[in-house]
């Protein structure tokens, strides 16, 4: 168990000298002993001791009681008076320093030993009640900005459920009330858009499953040895029949490895999200640059694309659900596909970052430890 060190703060040589013996032999420690308020203060900041013994005459212009107040509030170390005045002035001015004990001269070693005990037992008791307090508000403001994100998340999924379901809500009521009177090129054009309008909720729907899974913990981060140039390679090629000839997509790789650790349901989520944003945000007819590299036990992906790129003000909420900067415009998305990269990067401990530029185009790197 740790000793307790004790700060002596008395003007007499000779009761500090008797009292630094009397403590000693209890098995305290007294690494120094002042004589004023002022040097109290000062050796009270640099040692940082368990307890102050104070007496209230002191020499110098501050007294015990002074010191006593600053000690306390400063660097919150309890204060027990040692001293020969009783009368009731002095008491009153003790008490509002609020001290840990109070002992009258001449002292005896039993109610000396028992008060310091006493008081650093309270002084103990008394930081853990204020760091338990502390954690509780702290937990109470987090679980209240939660409540609030969560409220907010809500609130933007709702918002973008409603498009989608406009969409096809009118589509419906066209066709239900005026199908047999419109021409077979009309009725396509209004199940086309319906059509068009179910996909864009399903991917929505499975975004917001995706990233509500990440984020409570039902995806499991479950890495196996793959080829990664192959994965990346596979991904590639299903994206561009999906694109068509309209963007390109060129894949490289620089680097002669080819196996790492990962989680292939994570990483295909966190290729698939930057590469379709990289082609989404691209001109018509646009190529999106993907290259796969190996660097300090990372294996390292950058996606590079030549589009609107995005602005500052927006780069510090990118990651963020439901977030897209003002410059989209009128191109769809729900703006949940870079918050989902974030947490499989987070899930693979791995590290992403970006450069952007308005009309010149966005660089995302990710990294993934490689893991045995």
């Amino acid at each position: 168990m740790k000793k307790i060190t004790i700060l002596i703060v008395e003007d007499e040589q000779l009761v500090a000298d008797d009292l630094r013996e009397t403590l000693e032999y209890l098995g305290y420690i007294v690494p120094t002993m002042v004589a004023t308020g002022e040097e109290a203060i000062v050796i009270v900041e640099s040692l940082q001791p368990d307890l102050v013994l104070m007496d209230i005459r002191l020499a110098g212009e501050m007294d015990g009681v002074e010191a006593s107040e600053q000690i306390q509030s400063r660097f919150n170390i309890p204060v027990v008076y040692l001293t020969a005045n009783a009368d009731r002035a002095t008491l009153e001015r003790v008490k509002a320093t609020q001290p840990f004990g109070y002992i009258l001269k001449p002292f005896d070693e039993r109610i000396l030993s028992t008060t310091i005990e006493i008081a650093v037992s309270r002084h103990q008791a008394e930081f853990e009640v204020q760091k338990a307090l502390s954690t509780a508000q702290t937990d109470k403001h987090v679980a209240q900005s939660q409540s609030q994100q969560k409220s907010q998340y809500l609130y933007m999924a709702a918002h973008e459920f409603r498009n989608p379901l406009t969409t096809i809500r009118l589509g419906a009521e066209i066709l239900k009330h005026y199908g047999d009177r419109l021409p077979e090129d009309k009725k396509q054009s209004q199940l086309s858009r319906i059509q068009s309008a179910t996909e864009d909720l399903m991917y929505l729907l499975e975004d917001i499953l995706t990233l509500g899974q990440a984020e409570t913990g039902k995806i499991h981060y479950e890495p196996v040895s793959m080829d990664v140039v192959s994965f990346c390679r596979e991904q590639v090629e299903a994206l561009q029949m999906t694109v068509g000839e309209e963007y390109s997509i060129k894949f490289l790789v620089n680097s002669e490895q080819r196996n790492a650790y990962l989680d292939e349901k994570l990483l295909w989520h966190l290729l698939n999200n930057l590469l379709s944003n990289a082609i989404k945000y691209s001109p018509q007819g646009g190529e999106v640059l993907f290259t796969l590299y190996w660097e300090d036990n990372n294996v390292c992906f950058k996606v590079q694309d030549r589009g609107i790129g995005i602005p500052v003000e927006a780069q510090a909420e990118v990651f963020e659900p439901f977030q897209r900067a003002g410059n989209v415009g009128q191109i769809p998305g729900t703006g949940l596909g870079l918050a989902i990269v974030k947490q499989c990067v987070d899930m693979h401990e791995g590290s992403i970052s970006f450069e952007s530029v308005v009309d010149r185009g966005t660089t995302f790197v990710v990294k993934l430890p490689v893991k045995e």
